[in-house]
């Protein structure tokens, strides 16, 4: 071979060597080139996520008012609901809520601001005034909703909401506290009298025989200011006891030993629960 051909042939393999290394620094790796697709569908599928979510809602049931048939599904008794929204962030929250009693209409949302780390509250007295419902009792669903403005699911998850996670999306504590009392009124003291007495004679003989004779007592509720007749109230609590018809009662005789007044408390026949509320997301 001649020296010419040597020489064009040694300038071809350097010019080849230089153009590898060329290319090598210049286009990327094909695992890098997959990483950074990855990267970008996933990154494409989390904007896709928040941007879904428009609003977050919590709905809480209400039971305001009095039962008193025996109609059900709720047992006779007076009932109320406490609803408390409290923002648990360090920014201020928007937040919309209205009310539809059961087989109603939605109310017109209520504006409210919350502050940071702030309460406000919704009782029956405020569902009332803005269902215009004067009916003993009514129940229904409280709609709280927050507009999700942008950046506020970023600012609590760092970006990384997810829809339909209820962790991610509870920016409120909110929580129902229910009441009933089976009461006509609260529990109070009342004042009360303890007679003891003997039971002479009993011409029905419904009374057992061996409290005949016996002395016994009875404590029975009283009022103020009232005058009444100690054997009298003695006589008529043995008639409910034991069914005695008029005629028996009057063959009932009763001699009171003494009186004694007291103080004592109503039976308090309540009931208390609460209810902590998950959010749901929708678009």
């Amino acid at each position: 071979m001649s020296r010419q051909k040597v020489v064009a042939a040694a300038s071809i393999a350097a010019a080849a060597v230089i153009l590898a290394a060329v290319l090598a620094a210049t286009l990327p790796d094909q695992g890098d080139t997959k990483a950074a697709t990855n990267s970008s569908a996933a990154g494409q599928q989390q904007d896709n996520n928040t941007e879904q979510i428009r609003n977050i809602i919590y709905n809480v049931k209400f039971e305001c008012g009095t039962i008193s048939g025996d109609e059900g599904p709720l047992r006779p008794g007076h009932y109320d609901t406490d609803i408390g929204i409290f923002n648990k962030q360090d920014f201020a929250v928007k937040v919309q809520w209205s009310a539809t009693a059961n087989d109603g209409r939605n109310t017109n949302s209520i504006l409210r601001t919350l502050q940071p780390q702030s309460v406000t509250g919704i009782v029956c007295k405020d569902l009332r005034q803005v269902l215009g419902n004067n009916q003993s009792f009514v129940e229904g669903f409280v709609i709280i909703n927050v507009p999700v403005e942008p950046g506020l699911l970023g600012s609590l998850s760092g970006g990384n909401t997810v829809l339909g996670r209820s962790d991610d999306i509870n920016i409120l504590e909110v929580q129902a506290f229910y009441t009933a009392n089976a009461l006509a009124e609260l529990p109070h003291e009342v004042l009360v009298d303890k007679i003891t007495f003997t039971i002479v004679n009993d011409t029905s003989g419904k009374i057992p025989a061996e409290m005949i004779g016996k002395i016994l007592d009875i404590t029975l509720p009283s009022q103020m200011n009232e005058i009444s007749d100690p054997g009298q109230k003695v006589r008529d609590a043995l008639a409910e006891k034991y069914a005695l018809s008029d005629q028996e009662l009057a063959g009932l005789e009763v001699e009171v030993q003494s009186v004694g007044a007291g103080v004592g408390t109503m039976i308090d026949d309540h009931a208390i629960s609460l209810s902590k509320i998950t959010p749901q997301a929708s678009g």
